[in-house]
C-alpha cells in the first residue's frame, strides 16, 4: 500500500493495459526482475530506460498462442536428440547428457547449460531448416519452427521453439510472465496488462540488440508444463467477475460479463475499464457513460459503478 500510495502521489499509475492483436511473431524475451531492472538502468540507460520491473498478463480474446517457460526436461531432450546436427556445438557435459551416458543432477543447471550453447549457435536455425527441407513428416514442433521461421528466417533464436513451452490460450484463459521468464507471443487477440516499465531482454526473432551476456545470466531456467504456464482466474458473484490476480502488486484484472445489471463496488486503485464485446452503460451517481467495443472510462479510487446491458468489460486496477 506504501508503494502504491507513493506511484500515486507522483501523478502515476503503476500499471498499462492494452489490446494486442499479434499477426507475426514477437520478439523472444525477458523482463528483469525490480532489483536487476534498477542495476542494468544505472548502467546502460540506452538500453534499459527506466529502473522498474515489467511482469504482465494476457487474457485471450480469441485463441492465442505463443512460447512461455523451458518445457519439463524429458520434452526437451526428445527434441535436441531429434536434432543431431545441433550436437557438435554442445559442449561435452551438455551433449554426454543428450546422448544418455550422463543423468542430470540439477535440471535448472543443465537447461541454462542447454541454453547457453544453442543461444550463441550462429547458425542454429539454417541447419534445423535444411534438415527439416529434405524430410517429409513432420513433428508438431517442427512444422512450428517452419511457420516460425518463414516469419523470421535464420534467426538464431529459433532454437528455442524446441526448449520452449508452446502454448496455446483458448478465449478467457490467461499466463502471467514473472520477472526473467523467457517468452514470445506468436498469434491472436488478447488484453495485455503490465506494470509500467520498457526493459526488454531479448532473445531473439528481432532484428534489435540481444544482450546475451545479461540475458544467459538472468533466464529463469525451470521447468514445467504448458499447462502449468496458465494462471487461473477466481470467480466471484457467480461468475459474473473472473479475477484475474498475478503475483505482483502492480495491477490486477478483472474481467466482467454483464447480461442485465451489476454493482461493481469502488476500490482502493483507480480503474481504467475497457469494451470488448456487447454494449452498456457505466454508471455513478454523477454520471453515465455508453460503453461499446473499444471504449474505455477510467474509474476513480472508491468510487462504486453500476454496469447495464449486455457488455464485457475488463478492468485493470493495481492490488493493495
Amino acid at each position: 500500500k506504501q508503494w502504491y500510495q507513493r506511484r500515486v502521489r507522483a501523478g502515476e499509475l503503476p500499471f498499462l493495459l492494452k489490446i494486442l492483436s499479434v499477426n507475426k511473431a514477437l520478439s523472444l524475451q525477458l523482463h528483469p526482475n525490480i532489483e536487476e531492472a534498477a542495476k542494468l538502468h544505472a548502467a546502460y540507460p540506452e538500453r534499459y530506460p527506466d529502473p522498474n520491473h515489467k511482469p504482465e498478463m494476457a487474457i485471450a480474446l480469441t485463441v492465442f498462442e505463443g512460447l512461455c517457460g523451458f518445457r519439463p526436461v524429458p520434452e526437451i531432450m526428445d527434441n535436441i536428440r531429434a536434432h543431431d546436427e545441433l550436437h557438435g556445438s554442445l559442449s561435452p557435459g551438455v551433449l554426454a547428457v543428450v546422448r544418455g551416458d550422463r543423468a542430470v543432477s540439477d535440471e535448472t543447471t543443465y537447461i541454462k547449460e542447454l541454453f547457453t550453447d544453442l543461444i550463441v549457435m550462429k547458425n542454429s536455425a539454417g541447419l534445423i531448416n535444411n534438415k527439416l527441407a529434405q524430410m517429409t513428416q513432420h513433428a508438431e514442433s517442427d512444422k512450428l519452427f517452419l511457420r516460425i521461421q518463414a516469419q523470421h528466417p535464420g534467426d538464431a533464436g529459433l532454437v528455442c521453439i524446441y526448449l520452449l513451452n508452446h502454448v496455446v490460450l483458448q478465449p478467457g484463459e490467461c499466463m502471467f510472465l514473472g520477472a526473467n521468464k523467457p517468452h514470445a507471443y506468436f498469434s491472436g487477440d488478447c488484453v495485455e496488462c503490465m506494470a509500467c516499465s520498457d526493459n526488454v531482454i531479448r532473445a531473439g526473432l528481432t532484428g534489435k540488440f540481444i544482450d546475451v551476456d545479461s540475458l544467459i545470466r538472468l533466464v529463469e531456467c525451470s521447468s514445467d508444463t504448458a499447462e502449468a504456464q496458465k494462471l487461473a482466474p477466481t470467480p466471484v458473484n457467480g461468475g459474473v467477475v473472473m479475477q484475474y490476480l498475478p503475483s505482483v502488486k502492480d495491477f490486477a484484472v478483472d474481467m466482467i460479463c454483464v447480461k442485465d445489471s451489476y454493482l461493481l463496488q469502488g476500490k482502493v486503485s483507480p480503474q481504467i475499464m475497457l469494451c470488448t464485446e456487447g454494449s452498456g452503460v457505466v454508471k455513478t451517481t454523477h454520471s453515465a457513460e455508453e460503453m461499446r467495443p473499444g471504449e474505455v472510462v477510467f474509474v476513480i479510487p472508491g468510487v462504486s459503478v453500476t454496469i447495464t446491458g449486455n457488455v464485457t468489460l475488463f478492468s485493470a486496477y493495481a492490488q493493495h
